[in-house]
C-alpha cells in the first residue's frame, strides 16, 4: 500500500500544465495560480537513462524532479548529498529535469548537465550549478564546463545542437503526466514528498522502506 505523507502538496492544471508557489517548492517569484484539483504525485519506475548515482537494484530508488534556477531544489540537492552520505550504495538517486517556464535559464542549464553527462560528470556539473544559480546564462555554463575540465568543444557542440531538446520535452510530458507540478518533487520509492523538507522527513521514509 502506498503510504502518503500528509504535507500539502502544490500543483494546478490550467490549460495545460501551470505550476504554481508554495511555501516549500518552487521559489518566491513563482506566478500564483489557481488550484481546481490537486493530486498526490503518481510513482513510476525512473527512465533507465536518466542519471543516476548508486546500483540499480538497490531496494530504496530517492527520484527528484528539480530545477537548476529554483532555490529550494538546491536546498533539495543538499539534502540528496546527506542522504547519499548516510545510506551510501544502500539506495539509488535518480535525476529527472523538470525546468520551469518561468526560470529564463533553467532549460539550458538543464541540456548543459546532460552535455556534461556524455562526458561522464553530470553530478560534478548539477553540484557546480546550484552553487551558481544566479550565472547560468550560455557564458556562464561554458566557463564551467572549462573549470571543470570538460571537453569544451564537445560541450558547446552539444549545446547548440539541441541534442537534448527531444529528452527534455519527454520530462516535461511525464512531469505533467504523474502530476509532479512543483520543484523539487522527490520520490522515495512509492512516497511523494514535495519541496525541500527537513531531512529527517527523507530519512523517516527511507529506513521504512529498507525495513520492508
Amino acid at each position: 500500500m502506498k503510504r502518503m505523507l500528509t504535507a500539502a502538496l502544490v500543483g494546478a492544471f490550467v490549460s495545460g500544465f501551470v505550476p504554481v508557489s508554495s511555501a516549500q517548492a518552487c521559489d518566491g517569484n513563482c506566478p500564483k495560480g489557481k488550484v481546481p484539483h490537486a493530486e498526490a504525485p503518481r510513482a513510476a519506475t525512473p527512465r533507465r537513462e536518466a542519471p543516476s548515482q548508486g546500483p540499480a537494484d538497490a531496494k530504496v530508488t530517492v527520484e527528484v524532479w528539480s530545477d537548476f534556477e529554483c532555490p529550494f531544489c538546491s536546498k533539495g540537492s543538499a539534502t540528496l548529498k546527506q542522504l547519499r552520505e548516510k545510506y551510501g550504495d544502500r539506495i539509488r538517486v535518480v535525476f529527472r529535469h523538470s525546468p520551469l517556464p518561468f526560470h529564463e535559464n533553467a532549460r539550458l542549464a538543464a541540456s548543459a548537465s546532460m552535455a556534461a553527462a556524455e562526458q561522464g560528470r553530470f553530478w560534478e556539473y548539477h553540484d557546480a550549478l546550484f552553487q551558481q544559480q544566479k550565472e547560468l546564462d550560455r557564458a556562464s555554463l561554458v566557463k564551467l564546463a572549462k573549470k571543470l575540465k570538460l571537453d569544451v568543444e564537445r560541450f558547446e557542440r552539444t549545446l547548440d545542437s539541441g541534442a537534448y531538446n527531444n529528452y527534455l520535452d519527454a520530462e516535461v510530458v511525464e512531469a505533467r503526466q504523474r502530476g509532479v507540478a512543483g520543484t523539487p518533487t522527490f520520490f522515495i520509492n512509492d512516497t511523494p514528498l514535495v519541496g525541500a523538507r527537513p531531512v529527517e522527513q527523507f530519512v523517516e521514509a527511507i529506513d521504512a522502506e529498507l525495513a520492508r
